[in-house]
C-alpha cells in the first residue's frame, strides 16, 4: 500500500508537468514572420546612390520575377532585363502599378503593396534617371 500511494504521487508530479512542457513546445511551433508587421516602423535609408543592380534588381526579383520573367510572362509584361524595365519606367505603368494607383493594375497582383522602403527605393531610382549601374 505505501509503495503505490508513492507511485501515485509521482504520477501526480509528473503528469501535469509533462502537459504543461508539451503545450510549451506547441505554442513554440507557432511562428509568425511578416517582417513588415512585426517591425513596421524599420528606418529606410534611401540617401544611398540609387542603384539598380544593388537595390532595384533584388525587390524585382523578390516580388516580381515569379509572374513577370521567362517565355511567357503573365500579362506579356516583361521584367527580367533592365531593357524591359526601363520600358515600363519610361511609360510609367512601373511606378503607377507599384504604387496601386487608379488606371494601373496594383501589383504584385493579388497580394499587399511593397513595403514603403521599397517602393521609395525604386521611386528613387527612377527619379535619378533609372540608369543601369
Amino acid at each position: 500500500m505505501g509503495l503505490l500511494t508513492i507511485d501515485m504521487g509521482i504520477r501526480a508530479l509528473i503528469l501535469p508537468s509533462l502537459a504543461t512542457l508539451f503545450c510549451f513546445m506547441g505554442f513554440q511551433s507557432c511562428y509568425y514572420d511578416i517582417e513588415e508587421e512585426l517591425y513596421p516602423y524599420q528606418f529606410c535609408d534611401t540617401t544611398s546612390l540609387a542603384s539598380y543592380n544593388q537595390k532595384v534588381l533584388p525587390i524585382l526579383t523578390q516580388h516580381c520575377f515569379g509572374c513577370h520573367s521567362g517565355a511567357s510572362p503573365s500579362g506579356s509584361v516583361s521584367l527580367d532585363s533592365y531593357e524591359a524595365v526601363k520600358q515600363h519606367v519610361d511609360d510609367g505603368k512601373l511606378s503607377c502599378s507599384i504604387n496601386h494607383a487608379s488606371g494601373c493594375s496594383p501589383m504584385p497582383n493579388n497580394a499587399p503593396k511593397l513595403i514603403s522602403c521599397d517602393i521609395q527605393e525604386i521611386e528613387k531610382w527612377i527619379q535619378s534617371g533609372a540608369q543601369n549601374d
